[in-house]
């Protein structure tokens, strides 16, 4: 994947997490790690899923993946 930024190849791969499902939480309803587990939020992975393909590009130091609402 070519980065929409500065248009060098991206490196595919994956964000893992170890037990919870990945999601976006709104920065001004964050409340830590064990609260954001409660919150209401965007799902990025279901609850069979640990991790989510990620494509990084290593010149901007950014990461493009699809956020898919599972609610």
């Amino acid at each position: 994947m070519e980065c929409p930024y500065c248009h060098e190849n991206m490196l595919k791969g994956y964000i893992s997490a170890l037990r919870d499902p990945l999601k976006w939480i709104e920065e001004s309803r964050n409340k830590g790690a064990f609260i954001s587990q409660f919150q209401r939020g965007i799902k990025l992975t279901a609850w069979t899923q640990n991790q989510i393909e990620t494509f990084y590009c290593e010149n901007c130091k950014k990461m493009i993946f699809d956020a898919v609402d599972l609610s």
